[in-house]
């Protein structure tokens, strides 16, 4: 679902050319927005990875939520870069990132079937190769699932540059190595927004989950397998052709806060982010629940595969050291008749 660990700095040694990432560093502190999220409202996390350095490559300052930035060093006036970047999960459909990274180099969006990538493995974790190239520029992109986390490491510029930088690029990737979690039995161990996670909260955050809050569930809302270890509970609305999934999870602390949370959900609708906590006050509403104050949000965006209106409707709602998330995401139609539902489901809920 969300929360994101503290982008962390890369300490580059003057003559040695392995480069890391240590877990524990510091970093440079950012703002919020540029420390958690990407263009999408999507998370950052901060599991360690290593690399080697190519010759003639130079590490450029930290950049938002970029993990490194290199220049590749091109030459007759044509200009690359290399950026790294990861997020816990899933980000995305592989169709909406494609279209994305199509939209940077001014071209039209493709459909599905479209789509053309070649296999890779990076540190023995599968993952593929995109390339596409615009009228004058070209991108490269690696992504790689590993440990839970989705990896992306793109080289992109000018077409000269890209076509002379990408067999070296192709060598970078070779030197990567990622490290393993230090928690890999807990789903959140890398997603938090604080510096640090007190053991203490994820304990109460999955005792929580496995005891569970007192559900009011409508008549007709279909229970459902949860697609992911980080939703506890979840729910199908409507039918096959018009749908929407209610989920319900729970994390510790702020869970990342509400601009956080909700430029990620804008995200997963094609809507852009918002950069300040002063703007939420147009997008949230006070809800009044049996654990308290909570907030809700309601945003009309696009279904990415389908192009068809898309709507999510989601409560915050803080309780005792935890943040409990709820969102119903699916058929606008949909969203819109079971609104009402859904909000009385939330404020009924009774919590552990």
């Amino acid at each position: 679902m969300l929360l994101a660990a503290s982008v962390l700095n890369v300490r580059a040694h003057d003559q040695i050319q392995v480069y890391t990432v240590p877990k524990e560093h510091p970093g440079t502190p950012l703002p919020q927005a540029a420390l958690a999220m990407d263009p999408s409202g999507i998370p950052v996390n901060s599991a360690p990875i290593h690399w080697t350095l190519p010759e003639g490559w130079k590490e450029l300052p930290p950049d938002g939520i970029r993990r490194a930035s290199f220049d590749v060093g091109a030459a007759n006036g044509t200009k690359a870069n290399v950026a790294i970047t990861s997020f816990p999960g899933s980000v995305g459909t592989e169709l909406g990132n494609v279209n994305r990274w199509r939209g940077e180099l001014a071209l039209e969006p493709i459909a599905e079937s479209e789509i053309t990538s070649a296999p890779l493995t990076v540190d023995s974790f599968p993952g593929k190769l995109y390339d596409i190239a615009g009228a004058s520029a070209r991108t490269v992109v690696a992504e790689i699932s590993c440990n839970g986390n989705s990896w992306f490491i793109k080289l992109r510029g000018d077409t000269a540059a890209v076509a002379a930088a990408k067999p070296v690029f192709q060598e970078f990737l070779k030197s990567i190595h990622f490290a393993a979690p230090s928690v890999e039995s807990d789903p959140h161990s890398n997603l938090s927004m604080q510096p640090a996670i007190n053991p203490r909260d994820l304990s109460s955050a999955r005792e929580a989950s496995v005891e569970g809050p007192k559900l009011n569930v409508p008549a007709q809302w279909v229970e459902t397998a949860p697609t992911s270890s980080m939703v506890l509970k979840s729910f199908s609305v409507g039918e096959a052709k018009a749908e929407a999934a209610v989920t319900i999870s729970v994390l510790a602390n702020e869970g990342g806060g509400a601009l956080a949370n909700i430029n990620r959900w804008r995200g997963q609708i094609g809507l852009p982010p918002v950069t300040e906590e002063s703007q939420l006050s147009g997008l949230t509403e006070p809800l009044q629940t049996l654990a308290g104050k909570a907030i809700l949000t309601d945003l009309l965006g696009t279904d990415a595969r389908t192009g068809q209106p898309e709507r999510m409707i989601a409560a915050i709602v803080p309780h005792e050291g935890l943040t409990w998330f709820y969102k119903m995401m699916g058929d606008a139609k949909v969203v819109e008749g079971q609104k009402n539902t859904f909000v009385e489901f939330v404020k009924t809920v009774q919590y552990p």
